[in-house]
Parts: structure tokens; sequence; C-alpha cells
């Protein structure tokens, strides 16, 4: 994690309420009810022989590249699917209503990373001020302190990365939720359970497939090691998804 600059540090900061106010005003706005995307999967070499074998695909070394769709209905159901076009069967985590299962073979980071993608990116509500307080009690169930608030950025100065209000305490390896300033998305959770270290980033939420309603990339860490990133091509937000499982 880069120091900000002395300008960047005196700049104003918000507090987390606000902050997770407009997060979850944004949510709230959200036009559409359903989301189904498909794009790929690339799944590092620490990962791909744990997957290679349930999913009945040839690997060897390096990265695995499989298929992957997303279903997601608001509020609260999301479902991942990974697969081959080598084999007809698939490996899926599922989450509905903030209790996730899994088909096929249970894969953690599969897992955890649609958990959390789900918990903040399906949330939604009609009632005043309950988008906020289901952010807040996620981030609290995670163990972040939310009451204390920072500004940071991934990268440096050099790299124009955008700068983001971090919620929780910034040591290295405490849970944090960073939100972007500008867009009051969210962009990066950190936090520990029982399997480990986890780091969920989210990115592009400008791309022409799924906009602000999902990130164009899902990436997720166990400690410092990829695990899996997710890039999805097209996506339907008027999808019916009656036949999903979730």
């Amino acid at each position: 994690m880069k120091v900000l600059s002395a300008a960047l540090l005196l700049a104003y900061i918000m507090p987390t309420p606000g902050v997770l106010k407009r997060f979850a005003a944004k949510r709230d706005d959200l036009s559409v009810s359903s989301l189904k995307a498909t794009g790929v999967a690339v799944v590092s070499p620490v990962l791909a022989r744990e997957l290679a074998g349930p999913l009945g695909v040839t690997w060897n070394s390096g990265e695995l590249n499989l298929n992957a769709t997303l279903a997601v209905r608001f509020p609260g159901r999301c479902r991942l699917e990974l697969g081959s076009s080598e084999s007809t069967r698939v490996l899926a985590a599922a989450v509905s209503s903030g209790k996730r299962r899994s088909e096929g073979h249970e894969v953690a980071a599969l897992g955890v990373a649609l958990e959390q993608a789900c918990a903040l990116l399906a949330v939604k509500s009609s009632g005043e001020g309950s988008t906020r307080e289901a952010l807040l009690s996620h981030l609290r169930d995670l163990k972040v302190e939310v009451k204390q608030m920072s500004l940071a950025r991934m990268g440096d100065a050099m790299t124009n990365a955008s700068v983001s209000y971090l919620i929780g305490d910034r040591a290295e390896g405490k849970p944090q939720l960073w939100v972007s300033k500008d867009r009051f998305l969210p962009v990066r959770l950190r936090f520990s359970n029982a399997a480990g270290s986890w780091d969920v980033r989210f990115s592009d939420y400008t791309s022409q497939a799924t906009g602000e309603v999902w990130p164009r990339v899902l990436e997720i860490y166990k400690g410092a090691e990829p695990q899996l990133r997710v890039m999805l091509l097209t996506a339907d937000t008027q999808a019916k998804l009656d036949d999903v499982k979730f």
C-alpha cells in the first residue's frame, strides 16, 4: 500500500456513514433486477490442479483457461459457474440470502469471491437506510474497523491509480473495504477467515457489458497468491433467470 502525497492526505475525508450512504444509493438506484453474463476465467497454477480433475479437463502446467457464467437476481442471489468446452462438467458457487453452497466441487476461492461480490453488489432495498445498514453489518461480520477511514490507492502516483476511501485499519493484513472516491463502488475487500487471508478486487465499471451493475473483472488472491480472475465479456440485464439454481 503506497503512502499518498501530502496534498492528498490533507483532502477532505468523508466519514464511513457518508461513504456507505453514497455506496448504498448507487445500489438502490439500479434499474435492473437481474443480470446474466458470460466471459472467461483464468485460474492460477496454484489452483489449476485442484480444478482440472473435477472438471475433467487436461492441465499440465501454467494457467487454466475456462468459461465463466454469472447470474444475479437482485437482491442477494448470485451464481457463478466455471466450465470448459472439453467437458460437460461444471463447478459452481451460489449465494442466496447470505448462504453459500457449491456444486461439483467446493472451490474456496470461487465461493469466497462470489459470496463477497454478492454481499457488496447484489444488495438492494427500497427501505430508507436498509442497504447502508446491510453493508455496515456485513463489514462488521468481517471484523472491519468501520470507524476508521483514510485515503489510499493501489500502485502509486506514477500509475495514475484512482484514489479510494479505505474503511478499516490501514495496516497491512487488516480487514478493509476500499471504495472508489469518485464512483462510490467497491474496488477492494481484504479479510481473513478459517480458510486463510483473502483479497478480492473489483475493476472496470465502465464496460459496455455490465456498467456499474457489476465489475467487468473480479479477482481473488489468497495471501499474496493470485487464485482466480473472472472477466465478463457479454451481459444481459433483462435476462429471465427462472431456471437458475441459486
